[in-house]
């Protein structure tokens, strides 16, 4: 007896199962594409551009400083930075990466527990991790497909970069940063017998704690910008930073500034680093010029 065999289905019924299968998941793609619109909340980075990260990268950088800040670390903001100029967010579409960061200054031999207390003091929703094994790396989610990163970038230095991803570039991205030779901080400005708001106070002795370290070393003239963040409980933070010309720096910053501001918090030939009042003062060098900064916080 020859034995029984079962014929396959036919090739006609598995097409039509599966041109019934795509269309139903193509369907579902977009019902969840227009819920996406609709609500308000892209489900993957590329849904988002550029201009739609930086609130993001603002509110982290502040969160950050002001952790910082209540560790005893004297913060330094900068502004936003194109990392990189061309990245794929797929095979036919191209994007760019910005960043900003937020530089921390403790005494020597400190760096690990303030990356320790940022770590645990950061918003729960970040999910903030703290990798020990080795060189101490914080990473951390913003929200938004934004990522945090820190590290230890020498003696007394951690450094915390707020980065937007790979993402479209909707229009230029810039910072009203840069000020003229000589001018007073926007808002800085106290008008006679008028009283002066706390934040105009911090403005007007950034500027004249900057001033007076450049006289002390020796700088009649240097390009002054700003950079600022608002806080999330209000406020803001504010690095007011002015580069000296060439040739400006000294040969040693501890020489030079130990006999004014004795109390540092980081010493070094090539970084100063104390507190004058609420401010936060650091004056570095990078190869013949310095830089002296003052930064004032949510607190």
């Amino acid at each position: 007896m020859t034995g029984v065999t079962t014929d396959p289905p036919p090739v006609r019924g598995r097409r039509r199962w599966l041109v019934a299968a795509t269309v139903t998941w193509a369907i579902v793609l977009v019902v969840l594409a227009g819920q996406a619109v609709r609500h308000g909340r892209p489900t993957v980075r590329a849904q988002t551009t550029i201009a739609d990260a930086l609130p993001t990268v603002d509110r982290a950088i502040a969160d950050v400083a002001d952790v910082g800040a209540g560790a005893g670390a004297v913060a330094e903001i900068g502004g936003y930075r194109q990392v990189d100029p061309s990245c794929s967010i797929t095979l036919v579409r191209d994007g760019v990466r910005y960043e900003r960061g937020v530089t921390l200054y403790v005494p020597a031999g400190r760096e690990p527990a303030l990356l320790d207390r940022i770590n645990a003091g950061l918003p729960r929703g970040y999910r903030s991790e703290l990798d020990r094994s080795g060189d101490y790396k914080l990473t951390a989610d913003a929200g938004d497909f934004v990522a945090v990163r820190g590290s230890i970038v020498g003696a007394g230095q951690v450094r915390v970069v707020v980065e937007t991803g790979c993402r479209p570039l909707s229009g230029p991205v810039a910072e009203e940063s840069v000020l003229p030779e000589d001018s007073v901080l926007p808002g800085a400005s106290v008008v006679p017998g008028a009283s002066a708001s706390p934040a105009t106070g911090r403005q007007t002795a950034s500027q004249t704690v900057v001033r007076e370290v450049l006289a002390i070393l020796g700088v009649p003239r240097a390009s002054w910008r700003i950079h600022r963040v608002a806080c999330p409980t209000g406020g803001s933070v504010s690095t007011l930073a002015a580069d000296g010309p060439p040739g400006s720096a000294p040969s040693s910053l501890r020489d030079r500034l130990a006999g004014s501001a004795p109390t540092a918090v980081l010493a070094r030939a090539d970084r100063y680093v104390y507190r004058s009042g609420p401010v936060g003062v650091v004056a570095r060098t990078d190869d013949t010029a310095v830089t002296v900064t003052a930064t004032t916080g949510c607190r």
